[in-house]
């Protein structure tokens, strides 16, 4: 009865303390008249009511000091003070005159400490999960503000898995001696899930368009999956901030989005979002000019802008302008530039005048460049990959390349470039910080394909021997329709020289619906890059291939390829590479171009050229994150001397790289026993919708349309009797490697043909 009546009297001290404060503070300010007129000193300074906490950890918040004048200002101070210290839910100071002068008593009454928290009725959120989102601990003291933030805290942590309105309770518990538990009861209802995002006020755009900038999103039929449908309530306030921002992005400058209003359903189970929007009107770029410090005519200038006056204004493009004329001015030297853009708006004219106000400061110089966080790579690696150096001009833009070439190793977690001032106002010293990261792997791995079928692979790999930037690689694959085994060795700086040497060797066999083949050899490449994005190379290969097990069924064609040959050949081959991330691709080009010639002065049996040419891009779509890719590819094959093309060189079309909605090389020539038997000429092209399905995993989805074919005759470059396949897919980097499947439909079948075809690979690249 009495551990009950002291908690009672501590959370009521709690809700009063701040009416004590200010009725103290009163009786002060009304006795400081009194007071002032005898000023007296203070005697002595007692503590009492304190339990746990020691007197000095008190006695050191106070101004208030013996031997010293009585000042009621400074007890206000340390009333305040106290109270700041969280460990006490009341204090009350007590004056008394004696002869000697004032006694001062603080009596405080101590919040009691907590010792266990508890929580109950929690079904659907882990009890180590809400934990988490306390704002009390154990063994700290009770605070019945951090006892209610701890439940809007839970309360909002169910709101973001999609329960609303969970009734969070608390209640004290007495413990052993001054001790107390704290129990949280939770009543979780039903989850909720928002069926209808509204918009009111939207004239220019659909609300569909809105949605789209949006991540809180409405609940659909693949909800279960993405996790879509789900009401975030920081989330909201982001997306009211980027649709206003998607609305001054296209000339709506002060386009407004109000506060969401948000309905529950009285089942507590729909939710139903309503924007308000203010849309205001359009603006167009009035006159554009520049301030300052002018070392570029101003028609050069305003030639590289991507404003231009009469057109709407855009603010991502205002702000890129500004990105622009700051590299613009770094990569002369002006390390420190400042472009400050002014903008002047006309209401009636519904005109924005832009003014970039340019600062060039200094022409600044690189002193010393020096590499930090290195432990395995040696410092020659890093440097060679810097495209500014020591004694250089400072350029922004060979900067950024650096920071792009060390990162395309893939020899660090973190690259940090700084620049250090330095004695010299024209000199700066770079500090290049990295983090390694390991690069060798010991993969082991089952992947599995439509054309291969079960593969068990394998492979040791080391990116960065010895922190050399070598790489060595050992591979080796074993399944029910193919094995390969293949080790790769690449000096990428040869003599130190921008020239790259490649020396591997494979083993390879695979087992075709009428015959076998295998094929062993080696190879030796150079590659030399021209630019950042362009580079050549030239090839040597020698193998040997023997096509054996032919079926007693199998066509004329496959009879007469028995037995054993040799090819050696030289490729030359130029490509150029400007694509931002190859696990993630949005943005940026691929284009190779080949040349090989075998046989002829290089010996051996076959004697062939074979030319391809090929071009893919990525493009942004401009919504919903999403990409589109389009590829074309072209080659053909021809023997010379009398010699015949070895049905292993031909091209095979058909299949996840090239025709899907066909198995492996069935969009080509067949023979007579419907098998693929190769062809010499290939063209066919595929265009991709890439889009997210479910961001936090990186699982996309692809809409897909391709059309092409193998051919003997040159009359199929001009697409006749091509196949075109359309189809869907989705892909994935998972764990275990990347997954792709996809369902192409034959749009054109032919007797006895199939109208669609699935393919599914793991771990191969997409």
């Amino acid at each position: 009865m009495l551990y009950n009546t002291l908690s009672f009297l501590v959370i009521i001290a709690d809700h009063m303390k701040v009416f004590r404060v200010a009725l103290f503070i009163s009786l002060l300010m009304v006795s400081g008249v009194v007071w002032a007129q005898e000023p007296e000193k203070i005697a002595r300074i007692d503590i009492t009511g304190n339990e746990s906490i020691d007197k000095g950890v008190i006695a050191n918040t106070l101004k208030t000091k013996e031997n010293q004048p009585y000042d009621p200002e400074k007890l206000r101070e340390d009333m305040k003070n106290i109270y700041k210290t969280g460990f006490f839910s009341d204090v009350q100071i007590d004056v008394q005159d004696t002869d000697q002068g004032k006694v001062v008593t603080f009596v405080v009454i101590e919040r009691p400490p907590i010792k266990t928290i508890y929580i109950s009725g929690n079904k659907k959120i882990k009890t180590e999960d809400i934990r988490e989102k306390l704002k009390i601990r154990p063994n700290t003291v009770m605070n019945i503000e951090k006892i209610k933030e701890s439940m809007d805290e839970v309360r909002k942590l169910y709101a973001s898995k999609g329960f609303y309105n969970t009734r969070v309770a608390y209640e004290i518990v007495p413990e052993e001696g001054y001790d107390i538990g704290v129990r949280f009861t939770i009543d979780e209802p039903q989850k909720a899930f928002v069926k209808k995002i509204l918009f009111t006020g939207n004239q220019a755009f659909k609300a569909g368009k809105l949605r789209e900038h949006m991540s809180v999103r409405e609940k659909g039929w693949f909800s279960w999956f993405t996790g879509s449908g789900i009401l975030d309530e920081e989330a909201l306030e982001e997306d009211r901030k980027r649709i206003e921002a998607f609305y001054a992005d296209n000339g709506y400058v002060k386009a407004k989005v109000g506060v969401p209003d948000v309905t529950v359903s009285k089942d507590a189970k729909i939710i139903t979002i309503t924007l308000p929007i203010e849309e205001g009107n359009i603006y167009k770029v009035g006159t554009i000019d520049f301030a300052g410090d002018m070392i570029f005519p101003k028609e050069e200038l305003l030639k590289n802008l991507k404003s231009k006056p009469g057109t709407t204004f855009r603010s991502s493009v205002y702000q890129g302008d500004v990105i622009m004329l700051t590299d613009m001015y770094q990569d002369k030297g002006y390390a420190f530039c400042d472009i400050t853009p002014l903008s002047v708006t006309d209401d009636n004219a519904r005109t924005i005048d832009l003014t970039f106000n340019v600062t060039k400061g200094r022409e600044i110089y690189v002193n010393r460049v020096n590499i930090l966080g290195n432990t395995r790579t040696r410092d020659k690696v890093i440097r060679r990959e810097l495209r500014i150096a020591e004694g250089d001009r400072y350029s922004a833009t060979n900067l950024k390349k650096s920071k792009e070439r060390l990162t395309n190793t893939t020899f660090f977690k973190e690259i940090d470039t700084k620049l250090i001032k330095t004695d010299e106002p024209d000199k700066i010293n770079l500090d290049v910080a990295v983090e390694e990261r390991p690069t060798g792997s010991l993969n082991l791995g089952v992947g599995y394909s439509t054309s291969e079928k079960a593969v068990l692979s394998g492979s040791i790999s080391q990116q960065n021997f010895l922190g050399t930037g070598r790489k060595v690689y050992l591979n080796a694959s074993l399944g029910q329709e193919s094995n390969q085994f293949s080790l790769t060795f690449v000096e990428p700086y040869v003599l130190d020289l921008n020239l790259s040497a490649g020396l591997s060797a494979f083993h390879y066999t695979r087992e075709m619906d009428s015959y076998d083949y295998k094929l062993t050899g080696g190879s030796l490449s150079l590659t030399r890059p021209l630019t950042d994005y362009v580079k050549s190379s030239i090839r040597y290969r020698y193998e040997t291939a023997t096509v054996e097990n032919i079926s007693d069924d199998a066509s004329n064609y496959i009879k007469e390829q028995a037995g054993t040959s040799t090819t050696s050949s030289v490729t030359l081959s130029l490509s150029k590479n400007t694509i931002d991330n190859v696990m993630n691709p949005t943005k940026g080009v691929n284009t190779e171009v080949s040349f090989e010639l075998a046989g002829g002065p290089f010996g051996a049996d076959n004697d062939f050229y074979r030319a391809i040419g090929s071009y893919g891009r990525y493009i942004p779509a401009g919504f919903w994150d999403t990409t589109y890719f389009v590829r074309g590819t072209a080659g053909t094959i021809q023997s010379y001397g009398g010699k015949k093309v070895p049905i292993y060189e031909k091209f095979y079309v058909g299949g996840l790289s090239t025709v899907r909605g066909f198995k492996y090389g069935e969009a080509g020539p067949l023979d007579e026993n419907s098998d693929p038997i190769g062809a010499k000429n290939q063209l066919f092209f595929n265009l991709e919708w890439i889009f997210p399905i479910f961001k936090p995993a990186g699982v996309k989805g692809v809409l897909f349309f391709d059309a092409g074919h193998g051919f003997d005759d040159s009359k199929g470059f001009l697409m006749d009797g091509a196949r075109t396949a359309a189809g869907v897919g989705i892909r994935w980097f998972s764990p275990f490697g990347p997954i792709r499947l996809e369902l192409g439909f034959n749009l054109n079948p032919k007797k006895d043909e199939r109208s669609n075809y699935f393919d599914f690979a793991i771990g191969s690249q997409f």
